[in-house]
């Protein structure tokens, strides 16, 4: 179009007219008019601005990481489960571990399968290992989920993957059991997770009583760990933690 790559605007203005080639290109037509349809830059108009596009198309002199963000990145819709695994009060990796387990991407049996590789439930035999299986269907990782969980869940507890999914999402619970419940779904994800590599790669196993306390433990050292956060009352989750065990 005759303008190089560099060029300034003004290098693509001639007198009144905007001075670009390919008005006779098929290539270029449509371009070609947009560009005549848009007004001459003039130094009557006064000196340039940069300006920042902002939400609805409207730009500011002011730059916003989220505003920019929220522009260029995929938007898809919220998923259901999104409030069970992107808790505020939550241990980043262990999330992440949630959130790798709610979309099946965790190297279970029923995976390594379709690579040639055959494995069993080392937590309990099951011929079958999978996502469902270990959490909590598995009657190691049930006995702990149920030890733990049962008293802020109460008769609606049950093995199921999905059914516990949908259960933090919709449950009755008050906003301290909400979170202690994600809390105690991710941590125990976590370490039920970290069991099964460990017995896989011979390092040794522990017992149910063993992963209860740890559980336990991991989560007393967050909610201990939230005294600085503004957004929560550090003692009302705690106490009600320690109600629920009966400590």
């Amino acid at each position: 179009m005759g303008v190089k790559r560099k060029a300034r605007v003004c290098e693509a203005v001639s007198g009144l007219e905007w001075s670009v080639r390919g008005q006779r290109s098929r290539y270029f037509h449509e371009l070609h008019d947009k560009i005549q349809n848009e007004p001459v830059p003039s130094p009557d108009g006064g000196d340039d601005l940069i300006l920042w596009r902002h939400s609805g198309g409207k730009y500011r002199d002011h730059f916003l990481a989220n505003e920019t963000w929220n522009q260029i990145r995929d938007k898809h819709e919220k998923v259901g489960w999104s409030s069970s695994v992107w808790i505020a009060q939550g241990v980043p990796r262990f999330a992440f571990i949630t959130w790798l387990a709610v979309k099946n991407r965790l190297a279970t049996g029923d995976r390594m399968r379709t690579w040639g590789i055959h494995q069993d439930c080392v937590l309990c035999g099951e011929k079958y290992e999978t996502r469902d299986h270990l959490f909590f269907a598995c009657p190691y990782s049930y006995t702990v989920w149920d030890r733990l969980a049962s008293k802020l869940i109460g008769s609606s507890i049950n093995p199921y993957w999905n059914d516990n999914l949908s259960l933090i999402k919709n449950g009755s619970f008050t906003r301290v059991d909400r979170v202690l419940i994600c809390l105690l779904f991710q941590t125990l994800i976590y370490h039920i997770w970290r069991e099964r590599n460990a017995r896989r790669h011979q390092k040794g196993s522990q017992p149910v009583e063993h992963m209860i306390k740890l559980t336990d433990k991991s989560i007393r050292n967050r909610i201990s760990s939230l005294k600085y956060r503004s957004d929560h009352k550090l003692g009302s989750l705690m106490c009600r933690w320690f109600e629920m065990k009966g400590d």
